[in-house]
């Protein structure tokens, strides 16, 4: 019986010292900083509208154009914005509430692991 106990004791011993790897070395490091997705739709009515911006990661650049048509609908200086980002990456300032995108908005993505930042210049134009 002692046998078993100490085997038993020497693999979990063993386990616990090889289990945990250290998240800064390696494998589990998120880095990314990059928005993959970002969208722009009306601050106000029951309009389901949306427009993609164009995102451009070497630049820092994301672009909106509101096409002709979804013109009467959006208000590009009262807009909400939603974007995808890498785990674990946050935007600052929020994207929550209501934004004017008529002049440049700056926004930063930052990546809680490791702290690098990404900066993007946001802005937006109706179609001509």
């Amino acid at each position: 019986m002692k046998k078993i106990l100490a085997l038993v004791s020497a693999a979990l011993l063993a386990l616990g010292l090889t289990g945990c790897t250290d998240p800064m070395k390696g494998d589990f490091l998120h880095t990314d900083t990059t928005i993959s997705a970002i969208y722009m739709s009306p601050a106000t009515g029951t309009s389901s509208v949306s427009v993609a911006g164009v995102i451009d990661n070497e630049a820092g650049t994301i672009k909106f154009t509101v096409p002709k048509a979804k013109r009467k609908d959006i208000d590009i200086s009262e807009v909400k914005l939603r974007a995808t980002v890498g785990f674990d990456a946050y935007v600052t300032p929020v994207l929550t509430g209501i934004h004017d995108l008529s002049e440049p908005f700056d926004i930063t993505v930052t990546q809680k692991m490791t702290g690098e930042q990404k900066s993007y210049t946001l802005s937006a134009s109706y179609e001509k």
